[in-house]
């Protein structure tokens, strides 16, 4: 009986193998059903450097792709 793979599951494996290691990992706190504290791998955080020299960062949690820029005063 053939088993049916949900779709992006494929790709998220791909993507992990070929790209670039991490340079921060989002954890999240869980309670198991133990009841024992631990902590839930979400996310990463790659660090980027644009076309015009500015750094940033790409956060990756599930499909959701952000981009994360340093807080300072525009002038």
């Amino acid at each position: 009986m053939p088993v049916e793979k949900e779709e992006g599951h494929e790709e998220e494996k791909e993507e992990r193998v070929k790209g670039a290691k991490p340079d921060f990992r989002v954890l999240q706190p869980q309670v198991d059903k133990e009841g024992k504290q631990c902590l839930a791998d979400v996310g990463a955080l790659w660090k980027n450097v644009s076309k015009s020299g500015n750094e940033f960062y790409t956060l990756k949690i599930g499909k959701l792709r952000l981009l994360v820029f340093e807080n300072r005063d525009r002038e």
